[in-house]
Formats: structure tokens, C-alpha cells, sequence
């Protein structure tokens, strides 16, 4: 229970210092508001950006140790709770303080209000119970966690040539870095949780001018218990992360452009697009939409036109600055600032044994690219999400039930900005990448959307407004409580009933090859790997799939026995060899195995010894076989 109370700790001291930083530097651009959840939201977010530039600055030179992380994370921790102890009267008001929208003379009632805020606590906690459970899923250990315990392994944001994502934008994997260097993975997870809420809040935020603060808590519950979101809340990776930056530039940009209640809230949008840029290349297509919502705020010309402009110049000028740095290191390694996409544009340093990355894939296309796909397209989200990257992030079914009365209520003001922002998105998604874990920075707009369709409810009769209403809170209550189901089984763990290492023997298929590894070599091993996850191994590991991509090495045996002193000659101490015994379940490329079963019949077994081989049942049935080989 002690290292789930310390992993919990870790993750609130991260975001109190993060609070901090941009309580500070919201007062000192001036825009502290009465409204605490504005304030929080936009302190949280300025002050993670700014957290997460600072500890990649670091790493730039060098300086990534633990201690170092930690003291000025104390530090920042104790100041900012002196200066919450020092505020003014005036920054804590209810929580209703701020001005509400145009829906305000309809406000919801307020069994619906309590219910909403009662389904997004359910789904919360729900995912909270993943999140402290120690991280299994694929691409956080070979990607968002795998990277930051190499980078404080070598103290810095170091060069891996057979990683490809160790080039891309790593804001939000700083922040895992962050927590890691306190506690660990468990800690990350939680700090994933924590950005959860952060686009709860940001949703919040971003509706209640339009809509009013009372229906803007239904939106935030609309928006948090989507599956796609829940699901992404229980693992350290960084859609969620990326959707909430997005939601919180839009919600500053609206303040800015449609209120006009200053243009330093250009500066705070400009921040956290900047921090959208530095997480995720996705966030360039939001940036394009952003582009079209300009055009459409600032097509009655005037004053608001040279208002719009402005906007558009300040937001890229500060998100440069903030993100610019990923991607020029991008360009310094690989010669492309977007590295592996536009390789058709961009040539690759250094010889490359594989077809060029396409950027435009048709198997990234399963809806094709035509009109009658883009019809389709929404049916095919919401009810077949498995093709299109998995059920498990599906956008869920009350958009596809509630948006299409948006042809039938009034118009809103403020409200079409979003939708055309949200059209221009669904555009380049549909255009570029069709997965739906890409259609979270979607949610927000949808929300407000569907919410405004609820609202206008009132015009109908008694019955059917309540029918209506009952129904969209079924479909809450449903996705919260399947939240809370998908994460009962990792109750015991999250609580301390059952030991972290027990829980990932039966549900992490390396865990055991990752155990005797770190007994038997510890660091002092180098792994060549056919399985990519790589976590929980105290060696380097390299996939080989990478390898073989970037030097051809398979292309350079001609006879069985040149495989063991090629492969010393790269460095690698040991293999680790994974087959999937089913039909069910990850696939495995055979290049690696193929050329170990020919030198040991060439050589000998004593050629490439096993050290250790088992068998793992996944969840979903299927069966893998993995072999922990030394390289003599």
C-alpha cells in the first residue's frame, strides 16, 4: 500500500508544482480571472508546458539526474503552497462566479447537473483504480515510458538511431519523465490520469460561454466518460494529453477572438498550441483547423478580421517558439523535422534497408477517400470502431444520436465557430490518418454540441423532453460504469492487495524474460528483441525489426555461422525471441529466429545457447513463446 501512496503523492506534488508555474505566469501576464476552474485549468496546462520545456532543456545539456528533478520539484511544490495560502478572497469564489452563456435562460435542472457531475466521479475514480496499476499496455513500453527511463538512464536527451520515436515531439513523455525520476511507471500513469481531468476541465472551461456554467458540467461529463477517453486515462500515453492541449489553446483563442476579452489570451492559446505541437504531430492538423476557424471568425472583415489575423500571427509565433525545438532536432538527426511522415519530401541520413515510410498509407485508409466514405464515415466510428484502430477508443454512440438534431435548434452564438473547427479536423482526419484514437481533440466540440441539442429539449413536449433527456443520461451512465467495470480487475493491485511483480507475471508477457534478465545481467547486457516492449528490462533494448530496417544486417549473413560474431559485433550480449503460437494475438517476424535455428543446426545449440524459454497466455487466448538466448 506504501508504494501506491507515494505513487498518488508523487503525481499530485508534479501537478502542484505545475500549478504553481503557471499560476505565476497567468498573474504576470495579468489575466487572473474570478472563475477558479478557468484559473486552474489554465495555470495547469502553461504550467506543465512549461515544466515539461524546462526538464527538455535540461536534458539538452545533460543534466537529467533524479536528485536535481526532485529538488527543484520540492521547491516548486513549497512555494506554490505558500502562495496558495496567500491569495487573495477574491480568487476563491464558488464555483458558478464566472459569467454564463446565451443558454443561461434555460438553465438545466439540477438532478441532471448532480447526475453528470455523479457519472464523470464514477468514471474518474473507475479509471483511476488502471492507472495506479502498473503499465502493461504496448505502446507505453516501448515508447512513451521506454524513452524517459532511457533518457534518465543517460541523463540526457539523447540520439537512438533504431528508435524512431525517440525524434518525435516528447513533450508529454517529459512529463513521465518527471514522474519516473520521483517514483516510476505507476506514478506516470497517474500523471496520464491526472491530464484526464485536465481536458474534463478544459471542456468545462471551453462551453461555459457558450453554453453556461451549469450545462457546461454536462458537457464535461459528455466529453469524460467517452470510452476512448476513459480508456486512455488508465495508461501512460498521450492522446489524451494532446486533446487536452488542444481544447485549452481553443478555449483561450474563444476568450481572445469571439469575447474579446483581451489579446494576452493570445499568448496563453499560443502556450498550449505550442504544447499540443510538442506532444503529437496530430496537433499540426488541429493547427489547419484552427486556420479555417480563423477564416470563418473573421469573414465579416472590420475590426475583427484585423483581430483574427492577429491572433493567427501571435499563436504560430509562441508555438514555435515552444514546440520549434522537437522539431528541429528532428531535422539535426534525421533530416526531416517530421520524421518518419513526408520521407517522400524528405530524404532519410544514412541508408535506409526498407521501403520509405508512406505518408499516406491506404491501409491507414480504411474508409477510402471519397464522398460517399466521408457520408459513412460517423456510422462507421461509432459502430465499427474496430476497424479504424480499435473498440477500445471508440467516441461511443451519443454524438451519433444527438448531434444530427443540431439541424433542428436554434442557432447559438459561438457555437458555429466550433463546429467549423471541428468540420475542418474531421476533414483532415478523414483525409490523412483514420484512427480513431486521433478524433479526442473532437470530443470537447462534440460535447458543447451535444449539449446544446439537449438544452434545446425544452421546446419539446413534458414526456418527450424527459424521454430525451433520460436517454442521454443512460448512455453517461452506461460508459461510466463500463469505465469502472474495465478497471475492477486491477483493483487489487492499484489498492496494494496484490504485489505489483505478481500482477505483471500474469499479465505482461516479458516480465519474466525482463526478471531474469535483470538477475543474470542487469545493465551491464545489451538485447536484441523480436518482441518490442522493453520497459521493465534494466538493459538496453533494441527492437529488431529497427535494426533490420536501418542497416540490412540479415542482408549481410551469406552463411549461417557469420550471425554470432555479427551480432557481437554490434554489441549484443543477448536475444530475446518471440512467436505466437496462435492465431490470436501480436505477430512476430521470423527474419531474427529463422537465423538462429540456421546457425545452431550449422554450429551447434552451444552456438546460441537458451538461457530460459516459457510460455505466456494472453488475456485474449492466444499464446506466445519467448527464449532468452546468449550470444557467445
Amino acid at each position: 500500500m506504501l508504494a501506491q501512496f507515494q505513487s498518488l503523492l508523487t503525481a499530485a506534488i508534479l501537478a502542484t508544482a505545475a500549478y504553481g508555474l503557471g499560476r505565476r505566469l497567468l498573474r504576470g501576464l495579468g489575466l487572473r480571472g474570478a472563475d477558479p476552474v478557468a484559473n486552474l485549468v489554465f495555470s495547469l496546462m502553461t504550467g506543465l508546458v512549461g515544466a515539461g520545456t524546462l526538464l527538455a532543456a535540461l536534458g539538452l545539456v545533460g543534466l537529467l539526474y533524479p536528485p536535481l528533478i526532485g529538488a527543484l520539484t520540492l521547491a516548486g511544490c513549497f512555494w506554490t503552497a505558500g502562495e496558495i495560502r496567500r491569495q487573495r478572497p477574491a480568487e476563491s469564489r464558488s464555483l458558478s462566479a464566472e459569467p454564463v452563456g446565451d443558454a443561461a435562460e434555460s438553465d438545466p435542472p439540477v438532478w441532471l447537473v448532480r447526475f453528470a457531475l455523479v457519472v464523470a466521479g464514477v468514471a474518474a475514480l473507475g479509471c483511476l483504480v488502471g492507472a495506479a496499476a502498473p503499465p502493461t499496455a504496448g505502446d507505453a513500453l516501448c515508447y512513451h515510458l521506454e524513452l524517459p527511463k532511457a533518457f534518465l538512464a543517460d541523463h540526457r536527451l539523447a540520439f537512438y538511431p533504431f528508435s524512431e520515436n525517440s525524434t518525435f515531439p516528447l513533450l508529454c513523455e517529459m512529463w513521465f519523465l518527471w514522474a519516473m525520476a520521483m517514483d516510476g511507471p505507476v506514478a506516470a500513469g497517474i500523471v496520464h490520469w491526472l491530464l484526464g481531468l485536465l481536458f474534463a476541465g478544459a471542456t468545462t472551461v471551453l462551453a461555459t460561454p457558450i453554453v453556461g456554467r451549469r450545462w457546461a458540467w454536462v458537457a464535461m461529463s459528455a466529453g469524460l466518460v467517452v470510452p476512448g477517453v476513459t480508456n486512455q486515462m488508465t495508461a501512460p500515453m498521450n492522446d489524451v494529453a494532446l486533446a487536452a492541449a488542444t481544447t485549452v489553446a481553443l478555449a483561450a483563442w474563444y476568450r481572445a477572438v469571439v469575447l474579446e476579452e483581451g489579446r494576452r489570451w493570445l499568448l496563453v492559446a499560443g502556450i498550449a498550441a505550442g504544447g499540443a505541437l510538442a506532444i503529437k504531430y496530430l496537433a499540426l492538423l488541429f493547427a489547419l483547423a484552427m486556420v479555417a476557424g480563423c477564416l470563418w471568425a473573421g469573414r465579416r472583415g472590420g475590426a475583427r478580421r484585423r483581430l483574427v489575423l492577429e491572433s493567427a500571427a501571435v499563436i504560430a509565433v509562441v508555438s514555435a517558439g515552444v514546440a520549434g525545438p522537437w522539431y528541429a532536432r528532428a531535422a539535426w538527426h534525421r533530416g526531416n523535422p517530421v520524421y518518419p511522415f513526408f520521407s517522400e519530401v524528405f530524404p532519410a541520413q544514412g541508408p535506409v534497408y526498407a521501403d520509405p515510410h508512406e505518408t499516406l498509407p491506404a491501409s491507414k485508409s480504411k474508409l477510402g477517400r471519397t464522398p460517399s466514405g466521408a457520408l459513412a464515415a460517423a456510422w462507421q466510428v461509432t459502430m465499427h470502431p474496430e476497424r479504424l484502430g480499435g473498440r477500445a477508443h471508440q467516441p461511443g454512440v451519443l454524438f451519433l444520436a444527438v448531434l444530427p438534431g443540431l439541424a433542428l435548434v436554434r442557432r447559438l452564438r459561438g457555437l458555429g465557430t466550433l463546429l467549423v473547427i471541428g468540420a475542418a479536423y474531421g476533414s483532415a482526419w478523414y483525409l490523412l490518418r483514420q484512427n480513431v484514437r486521433f478524433l479526442l481533440p473532437l470530443i470537447p466540440i462534440a460535447a458543447v454540441a451535444a449539449v446544446w441539442v439537449v438544452a434545446e429539449m425544452r421546446r419539446f413536449p413534458p414526456t418527450a423532453r424527459l424521454a430525451g433527456r433520460l436517454l442521454v443520461c443512460g448512455i453517461l451512465a452506461a460508459y461510466a460504469g463500463l469505465a469502472a467495470l474495465r478497471c475492477s480487475g486491477q483493483a487489487a493491485v492499484a489498492t496494494g492487495v496484490q504485489r505489483r511483480s505478481d500482477y505483471l507475471a500474469v499479465v505482461e508477457p516479458t516480465w519474466r524474460a525482463a526478471e531474469m534478465s535483470n538477475l543474470w545481467f542487469g545493465t551491464r547486457g545489451s538485447l536484441l528483441s523480436t518482441d518490442y516492449r522493453a520497459l521493465y528490462f534494466d538493459c538496453p533494448v533494441t527492437r529488431e525489426n529497427a535494426l533490420r530496417r536501418h542497416t540490412g544486417y540479415h542482408r549481410q549473413i551469406e552463411r549461417p555461422e557469420q550471425l554470432v560474431p555479427l551480432l557481437r559485433g554490434k554489441g549484443f550480449t543477448h536475444l530475446l525471441l518471440a512467436e505466437n503460437l496462435g492465431r490470436q494475438g501480436a505477430q512476430f517476424d521470423a527474419t531474427l529466429a529463422t537465423l538462429v535455428a540456421n546457425c545452431r543446426a550449422a554450429c551447434g545449440p552451444a552456438s546460441l545457447p537458451v538461457l530460459a524459454e516459457y510460455t505466456f497466455e494472453d488475456l485474449d487466448r492466444g499464446r506466445r513463446r519467448y527464449q532468452l538466448v546468449l550470444v557467445r
